[in-house]
């Protein structure tokens, strides 16, 4: 067995969930909002008081209002910002996940970009081989969406990489046929099956994106 088929006989370890968005506690948007409100109050309270009388009063800049005033401004702005219907998504990670996560992110998005390269150049220079292949993609989509939804549906404990369904998942019974299918045709009908809502998505600690079957 080879390396990189060993590497497949792991799960990848999970770090959070990125399907579900980040939404923030209504009593942490009042706090923060009251704290908030109150410093922007007396921010504007000494600037016009300067205003009025500059010579009576410090200089907003030498008390260090403007930072405060900005500082309360941007955290009015981020609590109440609808960062889940914005899809943005967080989670715990470290310095050096991190760096992977980056890493592990990037990775995919060139093959994005590589798949992007290859439909563009199909589109200018389409052929009757070309035509034949995206047709039999078309065929074999389909029957990939049932094969990959039964097998996740067996294994709905764990979350996989496209590359591990097709390199492990194949040696196991009745899932033969994962290996026949191309990675990047795998990927992009995971891709289509989230975004029907019959799976869901989370990080591993190497930042590469893991499918599911919903546990609820």
């Amino acid at each position: 067995m080879n390396q990189q088929a060993l590497n497949f006989e792991q799960p990848e370890a999970e770090i959070g969930s990125i399907t579900d968005g980040l939404v923030i506690p209504f009593w942490l948007q009042i706090l923060v909002s009251t704290i908030s409100l109150i410093l922007v109050t007396i921010c504007a309270f000494c600037f016009y008081r300067y205003i009025q009388s500059p010579k009576e009063f410090a200089s907003p800049r030498d008390l260090g209002l403007s930072g405060i005033f900005i500082i309360s401004v941007s955290a009015l702005f981020l609590v109440w910002t609808p960062w889940a219907k914005l899809g943005i998504r967080i989670t715990k990670i470290g310095g050096i996940e991190f760096k992977e996560i980056i890493q592990g992110q990037a990775s995919e998005h060139a093959e994005d970009l590589r798949y992007l390269e290859e439909r563009i150049d199909h589109l200018e220079t389409i052929t009757e081989k070309n035509e034949l292949n995206t047709l039999i993609e078309m065929v074999k989509e389909p029957d990939l969406k049932r094969l990959l939804l039964k097998f996740l549906t067996k294994y709905r404990g764990e979350a996989f990489t496209p590359d591990r369904i097709r390199i492990w998942g194949a040696k196991q019974p009745e899932f033969s046929d994962l290996s026949t299918y191309d990675h990047l045709l795998v990927r992009r009908t995971l891709q289509k099956l989230v975004a029907e809502g019959k799976l869901v998505t989370s990080l591993s600690a190497k930042g590469k994106t893991l499918y599911r079957i919903p546990l609820s």
